[in-house]
């Protein structure tokens, strides 16, 4: 049996045993929510809540279960300094990405689970609690979706459409992003939270998400590696894939595709 297959058998059992997990999050998420939500700041004036801290410790727990030696970043762990080295294989945990839409009775946010190794995510878990729609992937395997009460389906990216929809940060969206979008004619600028713009892509109803400006690598590994899985990429400002592993664990300006030959057709993207 080739290495490939191996690995690819490793990634599908790990993504079916950690659903119950992303399930199980996501309850707990709408259940706080339901109770009311109260939140602090943290120190970038992001707001944190009991959910998120308690999605964190439900995910991490399952990830040591099936894998006891894991190096696992957390975004709330790393908050309170807790930041182990990469190495070659890590986790990253975003137990609660949109945590300002959910205290603000939103429904923008999501929970992620991704798998980084040799820099590259080569698995995603996303969950959308209101929903309750959960999307996976790994670029051995394919991607999935799969909706309330457990139909599953398949999922691919598309060629680029014309005009092109572009996904953009409904809180996030700045000046410069703003310049780049006006430059492509046509262009339908749909806003959306949290890394489900990556979803989007992965599903085939958009085609372009550019983000300029820091996020974590919380914030897009687990929906980064289902868009690969759906056939599409997301590049760096130099061109190339995007990479996981940099200091401090933060993202700089990316452009994600549905479309990876789209890249030669669009606007430059530089920081």
């Amino acid at each position: 049996m080739s290495a490939h297959i191996v690995e690819d058998l490793a990634h599908a059992r790990l993504i079916e045993r950690l659903t119950p997990a992303m399930r199980e999050a996501g309850a707990l998420i709408e259940r706080l929510r339901a109770s009311g939500v109260t939140h602090r700041d943290k120190t970038d004036k992001s707001p944190v809540t009991e959910a998120d801290e308690a999605a964190e410790r439900l995910l991490a727990n399952a990830i040591r279960a099936l894998d006891p030696v894991a190096v696992i970043i957390g975004e709330e762990a790393a908050e309170a300094g807790d930041k182990p080295q990469a190495g070659r294989r890590f986790w990253l945990i975003d137990p609660l990405d949109g945590t300002r839409d959910y205290v603000e009775g939103g429904q923008d946010y999501s929970v992620n689970i991704g798998l980084v190794e040799d820099g590259v995510p080569t698995l995603g878990l996303v969950l959308h609690p209101p929903s309750e729609t959960l999307w996976t992937g790994s670029p051995g395997l394919g991607a999935w979706k799969e909706s309330r009460g457990g139909a599953r389906a398949r999922i691919h990216a598309r060629s680029l459409s014309s005009p092109p929809v572009v996904v953009t940060s409904r809180s996030h969206l700045d000046d410069r992003t703003k310049a780049w979008v006006a430059a492509l004619a046509n262009a339908e600028s749909r806003p959306s939270g949290s890394s489900l713009k990556f979803c989007l892509l992965a599903e085939g109803l958009a085609d372009i998400y550019p983000r300029f400006g820091p996020t974590s690598e919380w914030d897009t590994a687990a929906a980064d590696a289902i868009l690969r899985a759906a056939g599409g990429i997301t590049l760096g400002t130099d061109g190339t894939p995007f990479g996981y592993g940099k200091p401090g664990y933060l993202n700089g300006s990316f452009l994600a595709l549905g479309d990876p030959d789209a890249a030669v057709s669009l606007p430059a993207f530089t920081a």
